[in-house]
């Protein structure tokens, strides 16, 4: 007999590499950290204007474990909602680190519905 795997999209174990995700609720996607380590912020740092956009696989920071580095980039293309971890914050495995929004922009949104 095969069984549902019950427990929360939220706490299932990150993807593997560095595209870390954890679903989250509606549009909302919550990257979280590949490895443990010291958080390092990447350029463009202006994203606590929430009208930042990534691309898909674009590195959003690094994760430092003593002298290698571990990038962690975006699963897709999408607005940065929020970003959790201050630039030099140790971070444990699976941390969430920041938020996306793939819901489209207002101005996008009759050609995200003719394409879906």
């Amino acid at each position: 007999m095969r069984t549902r795997d019950r427990r929360s999209p939220l706490l299932r174990e990150p993807a593997p590499d560095s595209m870390g995700e954890s679903v989250g609720l509606g549009g909302m996607r919550l990257v979280v950290a590949p490895a443990a380590g010291r958080l390092r912020h990447l350029p463009p740092m202006a994203f606590h204007q929430g009208d930042e956009w990534v691309s898909a696989g674009q590195a959003l920071a690094q994760v430092e474990q003593g002298s290698s580095l571990v990038e962690v980039r975006a699963p897709l293309g999408a607005r940065v909602a929020g970003i959790l971890v201050r630039d030099g914050e140790p971070v444990a495995k699976g941390q969430p680190l920041v938020w996306l929004d793939d819901t489209p922009p207002p101005e996008r949104l009759p050609e995200a519905r003719a394409s879906g």
